[in-house]
């Protein structure tokens, strides 16, 4: 199991924690109604007998509150319980209905508050053998009632109690099932939507990563380029500085023009490979438009600059396009530049790009450095 489904796990196991602490207030209930009964004189258990619903109620709920903390619930099928918690609560219920004579048919309703336990859990099928075992329960204590005399009640009486408890029971019945497969339905609704938001983000992360990329050479653009380059030059402490290369491939309309587009796109392409192998993980490349790429080193001093753009330019020099003939060569010219802290970056990008105006005029295949990044 991953981290992610023990967490998940661990938040059910709590929820169900939560849910077996809820049901305590009904047995709080319980143990208050049992308390008024035997002080007003309705409880014709012993006293004995009034305190063994006590000792049962609190032995049954000790073993459930164990096997809940201990993980040990989550080996059957419903991690919940609830139907061997609802069960222990029926026949705790027709235990105390035994003993409580003349209010029974006040304290009858308690079956319909432990088949609420089960609303969103039980299924219909179920729900209905849970409310037929209340049914039984009561049933059985009717007949018990009337062979030993436990409590003087007419029959009539009894049958009258058994079916309007019937009727609620029905009802409660074709309610939960209701509240169940409503239940259903909007986890249903909610894990649908939550694909579509998953495609939706996703669907996004593609869309801004078009927005973001060249897609001919895979680099990030110039607008990418220059939010990423003015969001490092916040962070530049005093001291330190950007290296910034302005590249342009050497005579690229000619490649276009002679051997076609799609040699020309080769190009751009196998410079963009031959770059990515020459810089560190932070280091930028990006498209800058056309057969123009600009390049942003980080913690760089000139020296560092001026050696990863030579070490560029020897390898793209080296290189052999299957495109082209095995006598053409690709050059490239570059202009550079440092960006210090509190710089306007486009000032900087306008020097570079004036460093290499000065190397395409010198001859070409070269780079020239702004002389203020010898300053």
């Amino acid at each position: 199991m991953t981290d992610t489904d023990f967490e998940q796990q661990a938040r059910f196991q709590a929820l169900r924690l939560q849910r077996f602490y809820l049901a305590q207030t009904t047995y709080l209930i319980a143990y208050v109604v049992i308390a008024v009964a035997w002080a007003t004189g309705s409880y014709i258990g012993s006293n004995a007998m009034a305190l063994s619903h006590y000792l049962i109620g609190f032995v049954t709920q000790v073993v459930f509150f164990l096997i809940f903390s201990s993980g040990f619930n989550l080996r059957f099928s419903d991690p919940s319980l609830t139907s061997a918690q609802i069960i222990v609560a029926l026949l705790l219920q027709t235990y105390l209905l035994a003993l409580v004579g003349p209010i029974r048919g006040t304290v009858l309703v308690a079956y319909c508050l432990i088949l609420l336990f089960g609303v969103f859990q039980l299924s219909r099928l179920a729900y209905l053998v849970h409310a037929t075992l209340a049914l039984l329960c009561y049933g059985s204590l009717i007949v018990f009632n009337q062979l030993f005399h436990i409590y003087p009640q007419e029959l009539s009486l009894a049958l009258l109690e058994w079916f309007v408890l019937a009727c609620f029971l029905l009802w409660l019945t074709i309610l939960g099932s209701y509240i169940r497969e409503l239940r259903e339905r909007l986890q249903q609704r909610h894990s649908t939507l939550q694909q579509h938001q998953q495609t939706l983000r996703s669907m996004m992360d593609q869309l801004q990563n078009l927005a973001a990329t060249d897609v001919l050479t895979g680099l990030p653009n110039r607008r990418h380029f220059i939010d990423e380059a003015q969001r490092r030059m916040t962070l530049l402490g005093n001291g330190q500085t950007l290296g910034l290369a302005l590249i342009d491939l050497d005579h690229f309309k000619r490649i276009n023009d002679l051997y076609g587009h799609s040699a020309g796109d080769e190009v751009l392409q196998g410079f963009a490979r031959i770059v990515r192998s020459s810089l560190r993980g932070e280091d930028i490349v990006a498209r800058f438009g056309g057969e123009e790429f600009i390049l942003l080193l980080s913690h760089c001093d000139l020296p560092t600059l001026q050696h990863c753009v030579e070490r560029i330019r020897l390898a793209l020099a080296a290189f052999r396009f299957p495109a082209l003939p095995e006598e053409v060569y690709c050059t490239l010219s570059a202009g550079l530049c440092l960006i210090h802290p509190e710089d306007d970056l486009e000032w900087r990008i306008s020097q570079a790009d004036e460093a290499l105006y000065r190397a395409k005029a010198g001859g070409r295949n070269c780079t020239q450095t702004h002389h203020e990044a010898y300053a």
